[in-house]
């Protein structure tokens, strides 16, 4: 695997590209809580998208949806993230993006190519 931090230049751009190509993908999310070990939020549900928003009420935030179905949605907010980290398995088919805030546990999202 190879890792590799995204500029902050860049994290709106790769959100968005991110979010098109891996629509649907099945995603894990979980918060890294310290002594308590991860938290999860999600397992294997399909990503609905991750987004980046630098203006409004919070100085940024970073925004990951995951679910298709109604009664079984996530919704994820980190707040100030400071790095975003990308590990992959260098053909696209599996990795994990790490959201690691100013704040508080760092959030890892999971995702894999669905099985065919």
């Amino acid at each position: 695997m190879t890792t590799n931090e995204i500029d902050d230049e860049q994290w709106i751009s790769f959100f968005d590209r991110f979010s098109r190509d891996h629509a649907g993908w099945p995603v894990t999310i979980e918060m890294l809580a310290g002594e308590s070990g991860p938290q999860r939020l999600a397992r294997e549900l399909p990503l609905q998208g991750v987004s980046f928003d630098g203006c409004g009420t919070r100085p940024c935030t970073v925004r990951v949806g995951a679910g298709d179905d109604p009664g079984a949605t996530v919704s994820h907010t980190v707040d100030m993230p400071l790095h975003i980290r990308v590990a992959d398995d260098n053909n696209g088919s599996c990795g994990t993006i790490e959201i690691e805030p100013a704040q508080g546990p760092a959030t890892l999202i999971h995702y894999r190519q669905p099985s065919v």
